[in-house]
């Protein structure tokens, strides 16, 4: 995409199409005398764009008028063609965004007669509030803020993917004010969901051994956060580990949020305590609680991941008594069917559906065995499929195939593709699943929600599931980023000098 402007550079993601120009030399006002005509058929657009103009602007927001005369004002984008052909299944309304690219475009215009926006949906508009947002400044030649300005510019712009999501960790380390900033940032950058998932933060009320003491992820802070995320247009979907890694703690820490101080519970789980024991009924009577406690407190989400990644072979003597590919796949069916009958869908791990010896996947994640890869072929069809892809078998080229995701869309399953740092891969994998068919792309961000490295995960994976590269990086300062970051934070309420910026510390001891 050739922006014709260098100022576009302060936007992420930069619009898509490329009908994008921008000219800073012809500023538009962008204040409390500033009218914007908003041509939305949902009823609660024009009232929700006024209600956070107020929010973000105060006395200086401009003035939100429906357009009451019917009249198209702009005309409004269809996504690309790729986006079009995506096989969202019965995906349905995604954070209240609509589930393809055409329900989430919009247009924008700013010039001497004001600012006008046009969309088919809510969303759509907060799309083009967000654009509008990062790119209004402070008018210059004050000590104060006294008004905003724009550039004279025209938008034209929808996403590729109609599944744009974060992955959170909120570890005992994470302040809540984190995970909030983190959600703001993500709708700034035009996701439409957030996997958050507790690593032995989650305070459950039926079962308050399950996890570390005082643990800050209560359900009344989920319901927060979520009320937070369907405002703003960011589906809050929990994650629970239902297979492997049930300590809820990183392996290397060899820490185990149950069993460390409830040794109690130990037949729940596998010896050593890093699987449940699915052969045990008390286990995944439990498992479905969770389950239903956490959906429950995100306010019932589209989806719901149960993660069902790096597990290890039993040694339970019960769970030896099956096959275990088989005690697994009807495992994972029976949350997948429970999940269903809360109107949500199930997403898993991809790792142990595939065989780690089978030539196919040389060079690519596979965990499993030749029995846990049948379940490819048992699971239910609207299980979507996490595939995490995070290095590249061949640096030398450029991927134009990914044989994992090829495999499972094959199976008839929608497929998230999963790249965390593997920066170079996050553009030429959304290629692949806009033109495959593919559900859309997940940020992964696991410990790393600080730092340059989780700045590059959101904006580079924001960019290539909209469609577009990301903006270069300012040589001695990155503006766009720090710009929009801090919106987030301000947004969020941030007062703790460790919650701004990408670090907490500026000086690490060494």
């Amino acid at each position: 995409m050739n922006v014709p402007n260098p100022d576009a550079v302060e936007l992420a993601p930069l619009p898509a199409p490329a009908d994008f120009e921008s000219d800073m030399d012809r500023p538009v006002p962008f204040d409390a005398g500033t009218a914007v005509l908003v041509d939305c058929p949902d009823p609660a657009a024009a009232p929700w764009l006024a209600h956070h103009f107020a929010d973000w602007f105060g006395d200086q927001a401009p003035k939100v008028s429906p357009n009451v005369a019917n009249v198209e004002i702009l005309p409004i984008p269809i996504a690309n063609s790729q986006s079009e052909t995506l096989n969202t299944g019965n995906t349905g309304n995604i954070g209240n965004t609509g589930n393809t690219g055409s329900d989430e475009a919009y247009a924008v215009s700013a010039d001497a007669s004001g600012v006008r926006i046009s969309a088919r949906s809510l969303a759509g508009v907060r799309w083009a509030a967000y654009s509008l947002r990062q790119l209004a400044i402070a008018r210059r030649g004050t000590f104060r803020t006294d008004g905003r300005v724009l550039p004279t510019l025209r938008i034209s712009d929808a996403p590729r993917l109609p599944f744009r999501a974060v992955h959170l960790c909120w570890f005992p380390d994470t302040r809540p004010a984190q995970i909030e900033r983190a959600i703001r940032l993500a709708a700034l950058l035009k996701f439409n969901a957030a996997i958050l998932e507790p690593w032995g933060t989650f305070r459950s009320a039926r079962h308050p051994w399950f996890g570390w003491p005082d643990a800050p992820a209560t359900p009344e802070e989920l319901a927060r956060l979520a009320a937070i995320g369907r405002d703003l247009g960011v589906a809050l979907v929990p994650q629970l580990n239902v297979l492997g890694h049930a300590s809820s703690s990183r392996s290397c820490s060899l820490k185990h949020a149950a069993l460390d101080l409830h040794p109690e519970y130990e037949p729940l789980f596998e010896p050593g305590g890093w699987n449940w024991c699915l052969s045990n009924p008390e286990a995944r009577r439990v498992l479905r609680e969770l389950v239903g406690e956490l959906h429950e407190a995100c306010g019932r989400p589209p989806f719901f991941h149960l993660g069902c990644d790096e597990a290890q072979p039993p040694s339970c003597p019960e769970c030896r008594r099956r096959p275990y590919a088989e005690l697994v796949g009807e495992h994972i069916a029976e949350l997948a069917a429970f999940v269903r009958e809360r109107g949500a869908r199930a997403m898993v791990w991809h790792d142990m559906l595939l065989d780690r010896d089978d030539p196919r996947w040389a060079g690519f994640i596979a965990c499993g065995s030749p029995e846990t890869a049948k379940l490819a072929d048992a699971l239910p069809r609207d299980v979507v499929i996490c595939d995490w892809q995070y290095g590249n078998p061949d640096p030398a080229r450029p991927r134009d195939d990914w044989p994992t995701f090829a495999h499972f869309l094959g199976k008839g399953f929608d497929v998230a593709g999963c790249p965390w740092l593997n920066f170079g891969a996050m553009e030429p994998m959304a290629d692949f699943l806009a033109s495959h068919g593919g559900l859309g792309l997940v940020a992964t961000t696991w410990h790393h929600l600080h730092g340059t490295d989780w700045r590059d995960a959101f904006r580079t994976a924001a960019c290539a599931a909209w469609g577009t590269p990301p903006p270069p990086v300012a040589p001695q300062f990155d503006t766009a980023f720090a710009a929009v970051l801090r919106l987030a934070g301000l947004d969020a309420g941030v007062c703790d000098y460790r919650d701004t910026g990408l670090d907490e510390e500026q000086v690490h001891a060494p």
